[in-house]
């Protein structure tokens, strides 16, 4: 296999994990929408990186976890409910960005890139930063394990219990920005979206535990990756795309074998 298809396998591989890790913690808070708003969020950011001139990924980051971190504490501060704020804030995103992108004469803004990614382009330090970042998002899970669980099913909870769950919250939204930024240019919105949810709902429809639904989530994102990845190359379809149709065959599949098991 030539390295930059083997580059490439890798990349989806990493990507799928790293989004199908969070995915259920996502799925169990019910906001499904804030991960689809932020990659459209990410939007602005871009836009504004390409303005300023540094670079993108690091742009977008920093503008994605502000929104982020800002979304949260106007939900909970105001008591503004956080569907409303993410609309507010995807709408002005998005016309932030169509604002700066057509002012810059300078750079072509590659829309269906954006869209759907292309990981036959991704490069070894793409890589290596998906690696490290996979690395991280498994230690945050094992390290804050407790704390995410009642996050995810009774944050109310941790109050009487007295966990601290405020300052793991506030980590949890910084890692679920930086990933899905992370995986925007190899990946794009629409697998982004898709791997922050599918593999989750399947997971759920095998499984009863948090813990086992993680595994099983990761093991439905390496799959479906091996297996679009497979197609994608054997009969010249894009790559993230045909992910997404293995992912949502698999779902499908899910209900047929559909059993509460621990």
């Amino acid at each position: 296999m030539p390295g930059f298809l083997l580059s490439a396998l890798f990349g989806a591989l990493l990507s799928g994990i790293s989004l199908a890790v969070f995915a259920p913690y996502v799925t169990l808070r019910r906001i499904s929408y804030m991960g689809e708003a932020l990659s459209h969020i990410a939007f602005a950011g871009i836009a504004i990186a390409i303005i300023t001139g540094i670079n993108l990924t690091l742009g977008a980051f920093v503008f994605v976890s502000a929104v982020a971190l800002g979304i949260s504490w106007l939900a909970k501060r105001h008591k503004i409910q956080e569907a409303n704020t993410i609309t507010i804030f995807l709408s002005l995103s998005m016309a932030l960005g169509i604002i700066l992108i057509s002012t810059s004469r300078n750079y072509t803004f590659d829309l269906s890139s954006y869209l759907f990614g292309n990981v036959l382009l991704i490069s070894s330090t793409e890589l290596w930063a998906l690696g490290i970042l996979n690395v991280l998002n498994i230690a945050f899970v094992l390290f804050f394990y407790k704390e995410l669980f009642y996050l995810s099913y009774n944050a109310e909870m941790s109050k009487v219990f007295r966990i601290p769950t405020r300052a793991v919250d506030k980590l949890f939204y910084l890692l679920l920005a930086a990933n899905i930024v992370f995986n925007l240019k190899s990946a794009g919105i629409i697998l982004v979206t898709a791997q922050l949810i599918l593999p989750a709902v399947i997971a759920f429809n095998l499984v009863r535990k948090l813990h086992t639904a993680i595994i099983a989530a990761v093991l439905v994102a390496i799959v479906s990756a091996l297996i679009g990845f497979a197609l994608s190359f054997a009969l010249n379809l894009p790559t993230g795309a045909t992910i997404v149709i293995c992912q949502a065959s698999l779902y499908a599949f899910s209900f047929v074998f559909r059993r509460r098991i621990s």
